[in-house]
């Protein structure tokens, strides 16, 4: 299909938005028909912003700097294709490469002073077929983007596998020893995801409360439209639980969260919704979300987990020398 990596929702939303017919339609003809009324540079422009997209996020910081040869997204182009990884004509394109062992690029793009790639991962499946099965393998892809500006590493894989894609990027820019240092901004307290959330204007939907009881745990989920963190009957029943029940309602295991942006492209509204899990120090979208997505909550995240802390101890530093 072409533009495959564009969600059939959002091509549709965009035939809508350009009243252009699409139900009951092979999406295959919306799209001949957009390109038809002249939205080819739309659909160009949505391929690219999910080209890279995921619905996983770990956001991590290396406790030493950049090496001098991966300061800025040219030094690091020029290292990894001085050291075989890739092509100079490879920059900026996608390719397949033999499903084999181990971690292996198989698209690259260079956005200003930020580095997106795209890793695959030979993974086996087994299936049925006849009275046998048989073990098939896959292609699993994983994005990875480093912010050179921030000195801030990307991870768009399951929270399982930070430690083994992190690994693979920092030894390829040449960290050496320090090559498993690193900090996560995504480890977020109760409070910061309040923060974040706000710069989001993004409201609470679902919310999972520890109960220290027979319960459990308690799973409130507001209706269509409502933000729980402003719901006057979500503060009633928190109310009723500790002060009848006597039982605690400020433990967190997670909290999801939706907003909706409107693409100034494409202008068409974009929803997403994300989980924070306090827990666990895990964030993930619950749904495929393009980059102007994930832009503005790496945003959020850098700001709240990063640069207020810093900006705090640096105000702390200098009210003790006062």
């Amino acid at each position: 299909m072409k533009f495959r990596s564009v969600p059939v929702t959002t091509i549709r939303k965009l035939a809508m938005k350009n009243n252009i017919k699409h139900r009951g339609k092979d999406i295959e003809d919306v799209i001949d028909e957009l390109i038809e009324n002249g939205h080819k540079d739309k659909l160009d422009y949505l391929q690219q912003q999910y080209t890279f997209a995921g619905t996983n996020l770990t956001l991590i910081k290396t406790e030493d700097d950049f090496p001098e040869s991966c300061k800025t997204s040219d030094d690091f182009l020029n290292k990894i294709i001085k050291d075989g990884h890739i092509r100079k004509d490879q920059i900026n394109h996608q390719w397949e490469p033999k499903l084999r062992p181990g971690i292996h690029i198989c698209a690259i793009q260079k956005r200003n002073n930020d580095v997106y790639l795209k890793l695959v991962v030979e993974k086996t499946a087994v299936r049925k077929k006849g009275y046998t099965t048989i073990e098939e393998s896959y292609a699993s892809y994983t994005t990875v983007v480093i912010h050179f500006s921030d000195q801030v590493i990307e991870l768009r894989c399951a929270f399982t596998d930070r430690k083994k894609f992190a690994e693979y990027l920092m030894k390829m820019m040449g960290f050496g020893e320090s090559y498993d240092k690193w900090f996560s901004l995504t480890k977020t307290t109760k409070l910061e995801a309040v923060k974040i959330s706000n710069l989001l204007s993004a409201g609470l939907v679902s919310t999972r409360i520890n109960i220290p009881s027979s319960v459990g745990a308690l799973r409130i989920m507001a209706k269509k439209q409502i933000d729980l963190r402003v719901d006057r009957t979500y503060s009633k029943l928190k109310e009723v639980i500790s002060e009848h029940a006597n039982l605690p309602v400020d433990d967190i295991f997670d909290e999801v969260c939706e907003f909706t942006i409107t693409d100034p492209v494409a202008e068409i509204e974009i929803p997403a919704s994300f989980e924070i899990k306090l827990k666990k120090e895990g964030f993930k979208f619950n749904n495929s979300v393009p980059e102007i997505v994930y832009e503005q909550v790496i945003e959020a995240f850098i700001r709240v987990n990063y640069l207020d802390k810093e900006k705090a101890l640096e105000e702390k530093k200098l009210n003790f020398k006062v």
